[in-house]
């Protein structure tokens, strides 16, 4: 088994009652994308590619997690975008 293909969630994530299941794989790919640069700017096209997904949904659980205050998400202008994991 390659344990280099795994993600560690945080258990609060994880029992979150607050976030849907689908906001939860959706921390999880977020926790992949930030370590490089410490912030994803990724575009919805591509999580929503990634997960299987529409855009419209991506947005809705980036604003869930947002709300709940996992993530932190900062525009530059309109077609630029950074998203932190701040918990």
């Amino acid at each position: 088994m390659d344990y280099e293909q795994y993600i560690k969630v945080p258990l609060a994530v994880i029992t979150d009652k607050n976030l849907k299941p689908s906001s939860k794989v959706l921390f999880s790919l977020l926790i992949i994308l930030v370590q490089q640069e410490g912030y994803c700017f990724a575009g919805n096209d591509y999580l929503a590619e990634k997960l299987n997904t529409s855009n419209r949904t991506i947005s809705r659980l980036l604003k869930e997690l947002s709300d709940v205050g996992y993530i932190k998400m900062e525009f530059k202008h309109k077609f630029q975008r950074k998203i932190y994991i701040i918990k």
